[in-house]
């Protein structure tokens, strides 16, 4: 008996049939039926529903999760072909449109951050592909008038073997869209992939070598206008006046906008904006922290640190401060070591950028972001609109690192284009990028860990300090806990090594700049700071770098085997050359995610080294595809070792003293070494891979450097250490 979708029927998924295009979606997005005759052909659209099939077979999938070049979006194509068994060139995948609809709880609404990006689309896209596939299937067999258990989904066609009977979906999504959607579509699992799991080429790279793919700052619109802009050299400033002559007399200027904190010049071209930005003579007022300079800050932090008066982590399971406190008394040996690391800046290769159109109906924004339903939200108050009367067109992003969750800069560029009546694409210079914030914030760590006579943790107490990026981020997420920003415990809790006691406390000092989530949070400096106190215990312990960390992952069967094969892979037992020495840091969540490197280094004289050798390891639980596993660990990789040797904002009378990549070094080609990458896939859980690469590589180059010198390293960038990388 066939049943029919029923209008009124709550489900997850919905189907329909308009114009000769299948459409299965979110049961809360409004059905195409109550659209007038001559509406349905314009809302025939992919962007409408999670997934559509035309009449050509081609299946357009929607998906929340920005392009940042992650290539996600390659794995999303590998679930759709995957869960509707047709090929993988019958398949593309576009952003969802930002509406309610396509909100998610985690990560909240429609934004892309915390390696999410799989996992969400296997909790949306799979489901709906595994749904369209049990329809086709069971449109199939009430034509044949079989028993669907004997039809199978191969090749976009459904078969009957005992007849040898074949249809093409094509030929079936009439049939099918006249179905109710299964209430619980059954997904395949991992060991039943066939697509999933395997590497395959990501469709985005060609029109990414060739130039073809559009970024925000690629888009251009009809009778579009160019602003630059030019922000208050201090944080906390504001624009106090403006001599707007001299800007107003170069030809192709159309006009001077003032804001509250900055000032721009909208003009036919970008160039001829940024060259009059140049002729205004903008009068600032400072704020509270216009003479802030990095030796203050450091030696604030510092202190903070020493005093260890800060607020105590507000989650009594996780805290054990008696413990604790007893196991420093009674300790055999206490390693007792003081860290600081410095703002640092996103540096993505395209600088922030929005074109915005606003209209007496609403505005739409084009722009490459990580954060679309914030800046929705944002861009709607900050015009007097209702949220659905913006209309965000996500854009592919040429490096996001956490800089585009916030929309501070889309904000500008919608005030911007109001105030010039047209439409308007506002780019910030690279100098403006680098001076204008947000920051991953500067942090001071004391680390006191307690062990016992065999040189076992009995208990670790971390002292930190440093501003709050909660404060600061405009993006959605949960807030600070009874005033404690949990982004300070990020690589502490929930770690794969497991310590009888814990405690840590935070002291808020804030300097006045704007700081943001940064590609792995806290648990890019947190990392650094256990990993290279453990490498001391090891040396106390007069242990094996890996046999140490065994020693504390007993209890853990998969990180033991993850630890091992990286250890093969990097061939870590072969006798060095002379001045040779190598350096091991993982970064693992529990005994469900585990990252880490093993860096081989030269010291060729004292202060100075070269890289010889990068041997990295991911093991996420379950794999998408390898190939783009590998690619991200290596880009999170970089990213993580231009930090470490390089990455410094500094402050000198209030200003940023870098505003540009001369001065903001980022790792070059030759001064990168070998990098291998030993991807794993071991568990049963998916989960996340973009945060992983930076973590462990500072710390790696870090305990190598420590068994070169004897001295531990604890200030980045390493430059600050004394350490100079040659090539």
């Amino acid at each position: 008996m066939t049943t029919v979708a029923s209008p009124a029927r709550r489900s997850f998924l919905k189907s329909s049939l308009v114009a000769g295009a299948w459409i299965l979606g979110s049961s809360s997005i409004p059905m195409l039926d109550s659209l007038a005759a001559d509406e349905k052909k314009q809302a025939v659209s992919p962007f409408d529903f999670w997934l559509s099939m035309d009449a050509a077979g081609l299946v357009t999938a929607c998906t929340t999760v920005t392009n940042l070049g992650q290539g996600t979006h390659a794995a999303i194509a590998q679930i759709v072909a995957e869960e509707l068994e047709m090929p993988l060139a019958k398949v593309r995948i576009v952003h969802a449109p930002v509406v309610k609809q396509f909100h998610r709880r985690w990560p909240p609404g429609i934004t892309t951050f915390a390696s999410a990006g799989f996992h969400s689309a296997m909790a949306t896209i799979a489901p709906a592909c595994a749904a369209a596939r049990q329809m086709l299937v069971q449109a199939a067999a009430l034509q044949w008038q079989v028993d669907v258990k004997d039809c199978i989904a191969s090749q976009a066609q459904v078969s009957h073997a005992a007849t040898g009977r074949s249809l093409p979906y094509t030929d079936l999504i009439q049939a099918a869209a006249l179905l109710a959607p299964p209430e619980k579509p059954v997904v395949k699992a991992p060991r039943d992939w066939k697509i999933l799991g395997q590497s395959v080429a990501r469709p985005d790279i060609p029109s990414r070598v060739d130039g073809s793919v559009v970024f925000g700052i690629d888009v251009q619109r009809p009778d579009m206008l160019v602003a630059a802009v030019l922000h208050a050299p201090r944080f906390g400033s504001s624009l106090q006046s403006v001599d707007e002559r001299a800007a107003l007399a170069v030809k192709g200027v159309r006009k001077v906008v003032r804001l509250s904190n900055a000032v721009a010049v909208v003009a036919e071209r970008y160039w001829i904006a940024s060259q009059a930005l140049q002729l205004l003579q903008p009068v600032w007022q400072d704020g509270a922290h216009a003479s802030i300079n990095t030796a203050d800050m450091r030696a604030s932090l510092l202190q903070a640190v020493a005093t260890g008066a800060g607020k105590a982590f507000p989650n009594t399971k996780a805290q054990h401060a008696e413990a604790t406190e007893t196991a420093m008394a009674a300790a055999s040996t206490v390693i007792d070591t003081t860290f600081d690391l410095p703002f640092l800046a996103h540096a993505a290769m395209e600088p922030l950028n929005a074109t915005v159109e606003v209209t007496a109906e609403g505005a739409q924004v084009w722009l490459s972001t990580q954060s679309q339903t914030d800046t929705q939200t944002g861009v709607a108050k900050a015009l007097g609109l209702q949220p659905e009367q913006v209309q965000i067109h996500t854009q592919h992003v040429g490096g996001g690192f956490g800089r585009r969750l916030e929309h501070d800069f889309a904000i500008e560029a919608a005030l911007i284009a109001k105030a010039a009546g047209a439409t308007v694409k506002t780019i910030w210079s690279r100098e403006n990028d680098m001076r204008a914030g947000y920051y991953r914030p500067i942090t001071a760590s004391r680390v006191r860990l307690a062990l016992d006579q065999n040189h076992l943790p009995l208990a670790l107490r971390h002292d930190t300090a440093g501003p709050s990026l909660l404060e600061y981020s405009r993006v959605t997420n949960s807030p600070a806990r009874d005033g404690f920003d949990w982004s300070f415990t990020m690589g502490w809790l929930g770690s794969s090594y497991q310590f009888p006691a814990f405690d840590t406390r935070w002291t808020r000092v804030d300097f006045g700049v704007p700081c943001a989530y940064w590609r792995s949070v806290g648990n890019s400096q947190n990392c650094f700071f256990l990993e290279h106190t453990l490498e001391q215990a090891a040396r106390r312990a007069g242990q094996d770098s890996l046999e140490y960390r065994r020693r504390l992952l007993q209890h853990n069967p998969r990180a033991l085997a993850f630890v091992q094969s990286l250890a093969e892979r990097a061939g870590w037992n072969k006798p060095l050359p002379k001045n040779h020495y190598r350096g091991f840091a993982m970064n693992g969540s529990g005994d469900w995610l585990f990252s880490a490197h093993i860096v081989e280094l030269a010291v060729v004289k004292p202060g100075q080294f070269r890289l010889i050798k990068i041997t990295a390891g991911i093991d996420p639980g379950v794999v998408a595809n390898p190939r783009a596993v590998e690619a991200q660990m290596m880009g999170g990789t970089l990213f993580g070792l231009t930090a470490a040797l390089f990455g410094e904002i500094s402050f000198k009378d209030g200003q940023v003293e870098q505003g540009n990549f001369d001065s903001y070094r980022l790792l070059t080609l030759a001064q990168t070494p070998l990098l291998d990458v030993m991807v794993m896939g071991t568990g049963d859980k998916i989960e996340g891979v973009g945060e992983e690469g930076p973590p462990s590589i500072g710390p790696a180059i870090a305990n190598a450097l420590l068994a070169a010198s004897g001295k531990p390293v604890t200030r980045l960038p390493l430059t600050r250490a004394g350490w100079e990388l040659v090539v």
